[in-house]
């Protein structure tokens, strides 16, 4: 069996109206709407208003459309979700099921694709315009002078990202920021928390302690914030916010000061962040202080941060500093950082803006490697007897290099430990990219680990190693 890519034209449904294959909207008499947890709780199909009063406050969630789609030579059914916010604002969720009742979830945060299944000016407005850079006219305080870029996301190309989780029969949620539509750094974070109020509402569908999100960058920043306000019935097991930004008063420093003034292109900086900094300030002030930024620093979100958080950096990241994840990961317990450390420090002055050379390191990035089998197993339920993810060979020895150097240099390199023990968990399969075939990951790992350590270890002695720590370098 191997992991299938998803299919190219989605099929439709009818359930509750005809269905757009090229939008995936749909029209009907009434929106379907979501069953509450409660059980005083009523649902009136007529008017489209379902109530979520639990930790999360009143929620409300429409059901837009439904979908069928290909995937893994099945199909499966995916909403279109408008949840109703508390603060009167809006958030969208695309819900993809799982073929079994009570099944794990994974949430992926997504602050920059574009969606025209909403229904609002704002969406379609942009979606007309197409991909590439537009004045960013739609955030706070628009400075007749910012750009960003947008790009429309495909529903098929949504549900091809969940192909993992599908394959490990999970349900998989896309969480829009929609950063484009404007905005403010509270609304991206209740974004991330639409998903954990809808899933209180789906008790039979959803295992709600088998939860999982991840994203990246800003979209880090979304799943790291929008765990720390989930409702406690319906709060994610696992975390995984790459190159995410933690602390926004110490990002305050970095991106108008030290950062700033060593770089030898000041406006390149001062115009990358200022779309951020928009969109924030309303949350924060400015600079960030006081009361008001407090939940968005160390101290403020370490307490409502929930499960494991797993926070891989790249030493060379300038635009979200390395110093963020160490910081979060001195201040709080439960976060097992992963980092990409560098022979030499990031040259401030020629760094331009990305978040490191990582993410484009090998056919599958070791970043997204160790981020689904984390994910993959720490979601799956025991009684799973495999569990499948990804892997490559060459992209696992790039990281390994980097983590010997360190141990060699004397440097502290435990914060692997238990990423590679996952890698190792007899349990996992994972599809090797340069074979297109399953393989078991230790398999894997272990020629990864010969190559880097020069060692022979077949998978089960690399297991009882991992035990014990790391090989002694050569």
């Amino acid at each position: 069996m191997a992991l299938a890519a998803c299919g190219s034209d989605p099929a439709t449904t009818e359930s509750d109206g005809t269905t757009s294959a090229s939008t995936g909207e749909a029209t009907s008499t009434a929106p379907t709407t979501t069953a509450p947890t409660t059980s005083d709780a009523t649902t009136d199909a007529s008017t489209s208003d379902t109530s979520d009063t639990g930790a999360a406050g009143e929620w409300q969630f429409v059901i837009l459309a439904e979908q069928t789609f290909p995937l893994n030579n099945t199909e499966v059914l995916v909403e279109f979700i408008r949840a109703d916010r508390p603060d009167g604002g809006r958030s969208f969720l695309l819900y993809q099921h799982a073929p079994a009742a009570k099944a794990p979830l994974v949430i992926q945060t997504q602050p920059y694709a574009g969606i025209d299944w909403t229904g609002e000016e704002v969406d379609e407005r942009w979606a007309q315009q197409g991909a590439g850079s537009h004045p960013d006219v739609d955030a706070p305080d628009y400075n007749d002078a910012d750009q960003i870029a947008y790009e429309l996301q495909d529903p098929a190309e949504a549900v091809g990202a969940n192909n993992v989780w599908a394959f490990n029969g999970f349900a998989a949620i896309h969480a829009y920021g929609r950063f484009y539509a404007g905005g403010t750094l509270a609304d991206d974070a209740l974004d991330a928390v639409a998903p954990y109020a809808f899933v209180r509402t789906r008790p039979d569908e959803i295992d709600l302690e088998r939860i999982g999100a991840f994203g990246s960058s800003w979209g880090g920043m979304m799943a790291l914030f929008g765990a720390s306000q989930a409702p406690p019935d319906a709060a994610p097991r696992v975390v995984v916010p790459i190159s995410a930004p933690s602390d926004f008063t110490q990002l305050w420093t970095w991106s108008t000061d030290t950062f700033l003034s060593q770089s030898n292109n000041p406006a390149m900086v001062t115009g990358f962040y200022s779309p951020y900094w928009r969109r924030a300030t309303p949350t924060l002030g400015s600079p960030p202080a006081g009361a008001s930024a407090e939940p968005y620093t160390h101290a403020g979100l370490c307490p409502g941060l929930p499960g494991t958080v797993i926070l891989p950096h790249d030493a060379w990241d300038a635009i979200i500093p390395i110093a963020q994840t160490q910081g979060l990961a001195a201040a709080c317990a439960n976060v097992e950082p992963i980092y990409w450390p560098r022979a030499a420090a990031l040259d401030l002055e020629t760094a331009t803006m990305t978040h490191g050379p990582f993410a484009g390191e090998g056919l599958v990035p070791s970043v997204l490697i160790y981020t689904y089998a984390a994910l993959a197993l720490q979601l799956a339920p025991p009684e799973a007897a495999n569990v499948y993810s990804v892997t490559s060979g060459p992209s696992l020895v790039l990281h390994l290099q980097l983590v010997l150097a360190e141990q060699k240099a004397g440097k502290d390199v435990a914060w692997i430990l238990p990423r590679l023990r996952e890698l190792a968990d007899p349990r996992l399969q994972a599809l090797v990219a340069e074979l297109n075939q399953l393989q078991p990951s230790a398999a894997v790992l272990a020629s990864a680990v010969n190559e880097v350590w020069q060692t022979a270890f077949d998978a089960d002695s690399l297991r009882a190693q991992l035990e014990l720590g790391l090989p002694d370098p050569p």
